[in-house]
């Protein structure tokens, strides 16, 4: 039996709203860089260990370009919708993947994304695959990932699918502006979503969970080819709304290609990653349109504004969180100091738990990349180590915060934990002994969450037995 023991000082912590909390919320875990380029061996000690902390899907990029024949010019005969167009041999990392996640009980969210092959973009010689992709390819490239994992066709079936990749940032989608200041990227994104449902139900997912979205939270404030775009300008632009919440016409509409507008359908969630600046969940926000854990609020209520003007089909869509995470100092010293990162990682899953349309909460990545070139916002560095106090944060989760002078919320949770397990709220005095709380009991999903009556502010701390 292994005891863990998590502390946090309620002193410097004040008084919040309540809200209606979200209890169910699985945890996405995505390390492309383990579980698809590292080899059998290091893919299944990383899933094993993404397995054994908790998690409940595993997310995996599958890479158009790395799927489809290349070149300049599409192959004679190759017809993109169909699988016996693509090579066995293609797939292989990713059967591999999918067989080895589903053999630990994982789920899998597949998400399909650019770089696109080059005789699928409109650029000449686009060695990157991101210039205007071709939708109607992409998602005749969709209908056929999703037909070789229907379930029978020899490989296990995905029941979950998110469109893209960060398509408000330029590595992954060009151009998102015009010169003349006006946006791109949106619009040639919801074709890549249209075709991409359609496909999926093509294929027979008929009930499955499908996403969209996939927004970078914090953009940049002027227009242009190569800047990033805030998420909810990028949303407004997406359902063809301007500033205002109001349809596109005349000329404006025609050079977005929104004349004749189709409410989007077939969806079922948005995927948004909420990344913080390094100074975490506390940071003011300078720009009313990004979207960082602490204000995803904006990405429902962008949702609620589409549904109302008859852009989109649903009431009270659910955000999925399906990429999260600090990237720390070290090793990189222009990012978050490690020592703050527990804190920081605590209270921004209370921020998400708290939120009933908040549907996931993730974890980007296990292992960092190699220092200073990619990300590092792991629970270990790149050589294997525990990044201390982060690992713990991460599998341990634990946040209180006043109520009111003489009441305190306490919420976490062991999230390999099972419904019904119990954990101990402690608390002491200055200088004094831990001694019981309250003895409380897990959810479904390994959280739990009380109101406690305390005679004064003091230190407190989580014991779980597992």
């Amino acid at each position: 039996m292994r005891k863990t023991l998590l502390t946090i000082s309620l002193l410097a912590l004040g008084a919040a709203p309540a809200a209606q909390a979200s209890s169910t919320m699985p945890t996405i875990f995505q390390d492309d860089g383990r579980v698809l380029y590292s080899g059998d061996g290091p893919r299944d000690a990383a899933l094993d260990e993404i397995a054994a902390g908790g998690a409940d899907v595993v997310k995996l990029h599958v890479i158009w370009a790395d799927i489809a024949p290349g070149g300049a010019t599409r192959p004679d005969g190759f017809r993109g919708h169909l699988l016996s167009s693509y090579s066995e041999a293609a797939f292989a990392r990713y059967d591999e993947a999918i067989r080895a996640a589903r053999a630990r009980g994982l789920q899998v969210l597949l998400a399909p994304t650019t770089p696109a092959p080059g005789w699928a973009t409109r650029q000449r010689g686009d060695d990157r695959g991101v210039y205007r992709p071709n939708p109607r390819e992409f998602g005749r490239f969709v209908r056929a990932l999703a037909t070789r994992y229907d379930g029978r066709h020899g490989q296990p079936e995905v029941t979950m699918w998110t469109i893209g990749n960060e398509p408000n940032h330029p590595d992954f989608l060009q151009p998102l502006g015009s010169r003349r200041g006006y946006l791109i990227g949106p619009h040639i994104y919801r074709e890549m979503v249209r075709h991409s449902v359609a496909g999926i139900r093509l294929a027979g997912h008929r009930r499955d969970t499908v996403l969209f979205g996939e927004t970078l939270p914090i953009g940049k404030r002027r227009t242009g080819p190569r800047n990033t775009i805030s998420p909810v300008t990028f949303m407004r632009e997406f359902f063809c709304l301007d500033r205002r919440w109001r349809p596109y016409r005349g000329r404006a509409a025609r050079r977005r290609d929104c004349d004749g507008f189709e409410r989007i359908t077939g969806v079922t969630g948005y995927a948004h990653h909420p990344y913080t600046r390094p100074g975490g969940p506390g940071t003011r926000e300078t720009n009313a349109d990004d979207a960082q854990i602490q204000s995803i609020g904006r990405i429902t209520r962008a949702l609620d504004r589409a549904v109302a003007r008859r852009r989109l089909s649903g009431r009270n869509m659910r955000v999925y969180i399906t990429e999260f995470g600090f990237q720390s100092d070290p090793p990189d010293r222009f990012w978050t100091p490690l020592r703050r990162i527990p804190a920081y990682l605590n209270q921004s899953e209370w921020m998400a738990y708290r939120n009933r349309r908040v549907a996931s909460w993730s974890q980007y990545a296990l292992t960092d990349d190699v220092p200073l070139a990619g990300f590092q916002s792991g629970l270990r560095f790149s050589d294997g180590s525990e990044k201390p106090g982060v690992y713990d944060a991460y599998r341990r989760p634990f946040y209180v915060r006043s109520r009111s002078s003489r009441s305190i919320e306490a919420w976490g949770a062991v999230r390999n934990g099972e419904r019904g397990d119990t954990v101990e709220v402690q608390q002491r005095p200055r200088g004094g002994e831990f001694s019981r709380l309250r003895t409380l009991r897990l959810n479904s999903r390994g959280y739990f969450r009380a109101l406690i009556r305390i005679s004064r502010p003091r230190e407190m701390r989580m014991s779980a037995r597992k």
